[in-house]
């Protein structure tokens, strides 16, 4: 993990965000966020609104443990999804993989919905100019109370079952020392809309051994360490990890599968196992085309998008933006596709510090009081001045022939798909560089967005 030097008077806490992705078995059982108790969604894992967090030996402190008792958290109201919020992540989104790509390129993978639950939680300590960037980074045009209710309602409406399993799961660490005091009302915006467990502890080898099992629990041991110290000036991490586990609606067979040529972007080819379908909704573009395949469940997509040759993986990244990105996802028509998705599994992390400040997140950054952008966190603790020191964003994902390792039934595409007209199938092989989504159907944002260049 990369780790900024912080200065050794300024730099008085690190807000260490680890956005975690994973497509594999398993995913733990991490709560969602606390709140009203909402029957209509019976698929979330509830943490019951009474949680509390731990009693205080002094005013803005807290003591260690994890939600025992003490102040309660709130009941809070959900928003429903509607166009200003899908606008706001769909521009977050497209503008996160483009900047993504642009740096690293080849297989890119980045899950919008996890940055965004991280950096909100942050945000609900931040003031001033520090906030302002924020929230235009993350939730354009929403205040933070907006975008706190909306956040709730998403993560609670995603399906989560034995049938396709989404877990979420936030936590908040605070070192145990004497000068650190949090505010308690930051704790309880983080609690109430986000469902955060609270740890407090001396930062010191044990802290790392306690962060790292949570973080295997919460991932189901696929991830199992995350950072290897703590510096002696950091105050507070802020950790989200999410894990998807989907099976194919239809799986593929081992007469499904079989070897085929992949171009790479340079040019040279390599050979992959291609897993080969007939499905039943098309994307169409004038520089691209795709299909998806859905997962059991009635609540989750993969879209496979093909840029033209002419265009190219590249240019079709370079120009994604909310527009672009928004008219790909609505432009899928209901026709037979012969498609063809390669095998493939990969990880991928990166250190969003420099990213998030092109995006515009400047101010969370500076860590020189001394300067007027000083960061403003003065939500989070009256008597520490805190500051961003980065922000690790970790996904990993497996394509087999199972699927993305879940499983779910959506009768209504099956119904669809035999009937649909016999007329000659639209093709689309991704032989080359594609991008690829994890799609929730219902809002049509992607939980994950991803490149492949090469599969080995």
């Amino acid at each position: 993990m990369k780790t900024v030097k912080n200065k050794p008077i300024r730099a008085l806490a690190l807000l260490l965000i680890f956005s975690m992705l994973l497509s594999l078995a398993g995913c733990g059982s991490a709560p969602a966020p606390t709140g009203s108790p909402d029957p209509t969604h019976s698929s979330r894992t509830e943490v019951p609104s009474e949680a509390v967090l731990p009693t205080k030996d002094s005013p803005g402190t807290v003591k260690a443990g994890n939600l025992i008792e003490g102040i309660s958290a709130e009941a809070v109201q959900g928003k429903e999804a509607d166009e200003a919020f899908t606008s706001s992540q769909y521009r977050f989104a497209a503008d996160f993989l483009r900047r993504s790509y642009e740096k690293d390129g080849g297989n890119c993978l980045v899950s919008p919905l996890s940055v965004v639950l991280a950096l909100a939680m942050t945000a609900n300590g931040a003031a001033n100019e520090t906030l302002s960037q924020m929230l235009d980074v993350i939730g354009k045009g929403l205040s933070m109370d907006d975008l706190n209710a909306y956040l709730y309602q998403y993560v609670k409406s995603l399906p989560s079952d034995k049938k396709a399993k989404l877990a979420v799961a936030n936590s908040i660490w605070l070192n145990d020392k004497e000068n650190f005091s949090v505010r308690d009302e930051f704790l309880k915006k983080d609690v109430s809309w986000y469902g955060a467990d609270v740890y407090k502890l001396p930062f010191n080898d044990s802290a790392v051994k306690e962060v790292n099992g949570w973080v295997s629990r919460n991932t189901d041991s696929m991830i199992k360490q995350i950072i290897d110290r703590l510096n002696k000036d950091d105050r507070m991490l802020l950790i989200n990890a999410i894990c998807f586990d989907a099976k194919w609606l239809d799986p593929y067979t081992v007469y499904d599968v079989r070897d085929a040529s992949f171009t790479r972007a340079d040019g040279s080819k390599e050979t992959v196992s291609m897993m080969y379908s007939s499905e039943c909704e098309y994307y169409t573009g004038e520089d691209y085309t795709g299909f998806a395949k859905y997962y059991e469940g009635n609540g989750y997509k993969f879209v496979g998008i093909l840029p033209n040759k002419e265009i190219g993986l590249d240019r079709f990244v370079a120009g994604l933006d909310e527009a672009k990105l928004s008219s790909v996802l609505g432009s899928a028509v209901r026709t037979k596709v012969s498609a063809g998705l390669p095998k493939f599994s990969y990880d991928y992390s990166e250190g969003l510090k420099p990213l998030l400040e092109s995006m515009g997140m400047k101010n969370a950054f500076v860590d020189d009081m001394t300067r007027p952008d000083f960061a403003d966190f003065s939500l989070i603790s009256e008597t520490n001045p805190l500051y961003v020191s980065d922000v690790i964003h970790k996904t990993f994902i497996d394509v087999t022939e199972a699927g993305t390792r879940a499983a779910a039934v959506t009768a209504v595409i099956v119904a669809e798909a035999t009937a649909m007209p016999t007329e000659p199938p639209k093709q689309v092989i991704l032989d080359r560089p594609f991008l690829y989504m994890i799609v929730d159907t219902e809002t049509d944002l992607p939980i994950f967005i991803g490149t492949v260049n090469s599969v080995e």
